[in-house]
């Protein structure tokens, strides 16, 4: 029982243990049923108002507890509802993520085609590319994003290689293009989705589309990339060239 219940119950059943003390023992019943109506009517009046003021006072107290109780369910019942959408676009995130490093793989896939091609150095023939393409979608989506990301480190001594690889065509200028927008796309989703930024964070700096994208970005920008790809030196130690 609650408190405030029982200290009205207490008070009432005093207040009554008095009241008809003083009614038999002073006024005496006798008396007090020869009374006129009206007076019996004012003594009762002025004998239960404080009463009913008390359990008034009790029950505006016991409808604040309950308002209170009610917000803190509802408050509760927000932060499940709230957990349990962040859950489901993660759910949705992660079956998105999966397709986009399909489409990040095969934009990297006819970039590394033309770069490493016949219309490129040559290094690898058409059917060379089916078969690795083959492998990629089977198992492997970043596969050729790693073979991008290799060139970029087998490369980036020589001067203007990274510029050639990246933008040196049309054709290699809108697969980088391509390529940055899906990404952007695909990290905006994970900045909706991760409140404390660990999923974002993996992508860009973890992940092999997250390198490639940043290299991208440094190439455009005609910055130092070794930072990105393990390499200590600082853009004051790189080779300078005439």
């Amino acid at each position: 029982m609650d408190w405030r219940i029982a200290f009205g119950l207490g008070v009432t059943t005093t207040w009554i243990t008095a009241g008809l003390f003083y009614l038999l023992g002073i006024v005496g019943w006798n008396n007090f049923l020869t009374l006129p109506t009206a007076d019996i009517g004012s003594f009762l009046e002025g004998a239960f108002a404080p009463l009913a003021f008390l359990w008034l006072v009790i029950g505006h107290f016991m409808q604040q507890k309950e308002i209170t109780a009610n917000t803190r369910a509802i408050s509760i019942q927000e932060r499940s509802a709230r957990r349990l959408e962040v859950h489901s676009q993660r759910d949705s995130y992660f079956k998105l993520h999966d397709m986009v490093q399909s489409q990040l793989g095969s934009i990297a896939g006819f970039h590394y085609m033309s770069v490493c091609g016949p219309t490129g150095t040559g290094e690898i023939t058409g059917e060379e590319f089916a078969e690795q393409r083959n492998h990629a979608a089977a198992s492997d989506p970043s596969w050729f994003v790693r073979k991008m990301i290799r060139l970029a480190v087998e490369n980036r001594d020589v001067d203007g290689a990274l510029q050639d690889i990246f933008f040196g065509t049309d054709i290699r200028a809108r697969h980088s293009a391509n390529f940055s927008r899906a990404f952007r796309k695909l990290q905006t989703n994970a900045e909706a989705v991760d409140t404390d930024e660990i999923i974002a964070d993996a992508l860009l700096n973890g992940s092999a589309a997250g390198i490639l994208y940043r290299v991208i970005l440094h190439v455009q920008a005609d910055e130092e990339i070794g930072s990105l790809i393990g390499d200590p030196r600082t853009a004051e130690d790189s080779p300078q060239t005439d």
